[in-house]
């Protein structure tokens, strides 16, 4: 996992460092197999963004904070938001002045950390047991709020039945939840499967969702206005980003055997499956933006930046959701984004 999100994360950064010159400030740190740690006392006034093995944070940052590792640890100060996608989390006694967006197997907030914004979180077992100022929106098989939570707005819960909420946590707003119900008969082994792989699916997908989010916000921080020429090419070009998708897309398969076919064109094969796939992975992060763009403008909000990226997103996790027209749906979206990245290359060349 951990050398997935390295690269993922490294290849993200090489693709927009190689195809833009201006760069917003932040402190960038990166090993993939070690410990990156930010030790208590030191300061850093920037943006942070981690992508290690094993992250620490136990100084204080004044900014945003964006970690990809196997385990993040967090217990300093941080004067902004928090992004964290990981295997296992540790929130103690930390201080975060904004929000949390985070998914992972296992995440822990501990009773001594404060939140300051809201927490959106996903994950296969989350516990909570500290001050949340905003909304609580959780995702996860099991879900655990302890006795010393305070949360000064709403609770969001969808989850299987393994959810435990102390009696003592105080909730200033309402909450709200979506639980699996699990058959009593336990001779229906078929309807506990099918429960099983929908919340399996709902957990995988809501990872996926947290995923996309993250990457989406470093895109926003680091190459803003890279990112913003290609959600700018949907607006304006939309049929020819479209189109230019398609073509690319049909046309890399035969392209690919050609170059293997020659031998000497192996490596240029090599680069080409690399670019597509991060063009791919990147495409429904660049329509998603798009779409929560044009929509803040219809309605007159005045938003940018995370909220619109947000929209956007989830309408096309909950379109890509249903059955056959889902499927039809996402391919749009993967020409779309694909063909909008190719032109806003094209540009910067």
């Amino acid at each position: 996992m951990r050398k997935i999100l390295t690269s993922f994360f490294i290849f993200t950064l090489a693709f927009f460092t190689l195809s833009t010159t201006n760069v917003s400030a932040a402190k960038i740190l990166t090993s993939e197999e070690g410990t990156i740690t930010v030790a208590k006392g030191e300061v850093i006034n920037d943006d942070l963004f981690v992508a290690a093995a094993t992250a620490e944070i136990n100084g204080t940052v004044n900014g945003d904070v964006f970690i990809g590792a196997q385990t993040a640890k967090v217990s300093g100060t941080i004067n902004g938001n928090l992004h964290i996608g990981a295997q296992n989390i540790m929130l103690v006694e930390a201080i975060v002045k904004g929000s949390i967006i985070t998914g992972g197997q296992t995440i822990n907030i501990d009773s001594g950390s404060t939140i300051g914004g809201s927490i959106l979180a996903a994950g296969q077992a989350i516990s909570i047991d500290s001050q949340i100022k905003r909304n609580v929106f959780v995702g996860s098989g099991m879900f655990t709020l302890g006795d010393n939570t305070k949360i000064g707005k709403d609770l969001y819960y969808a989850t299987s039945p393994q959810a435990s909420i102390s009696s003592k946590a105080k909730i200033g707003g309402s909450v709200y939840k979506s639980e699996e119900k699990v058959s009593p008969q336990p001779q229906i082994n078929q309807e506990q499967t099918e429960q099983f792989f929908s919340a399996a699916k709902f957990g995988s997908t809501m990872i996926s969702f947290l995923g996309s989010l993250i990457i989406g916000l470093i895109l926003i921080k680091l190459f803003a206005k890279r990112f913003a020429g290609a959600v700018n090419q949907i607006h304006s070009s939309f049929w020819k980003s479209l189109g230019i998708g398609f073509l690319v897309i049909i046309s890399m398969v035969p392209a690919l055997i050609i170059l293997l076919i020659t031998i000497i064109g192996i490596p240029l094969a090599g680069i080409a499956i690399i670019v597509l796939s991060l063009f791919i992975a990147l495409s429904k992060i660049v329509v998603g933006a798009a779409i929560g763009n044009w929509i803040s403008t219809k309605a007159h909000w005045k938003v940018t930046g995370f909220w619109p990226l947000a929209l956007g997103l989830l309408i096309i996790y909950i379109f890509k959701s249903v059955p056959i027209a889902g499927g039809l749906f996402g391919f749009v979206v993967m020409l779309l984004g694909v063909g909008a990245l190719i032109l806003q290359t094209s540009k910067a060349e």
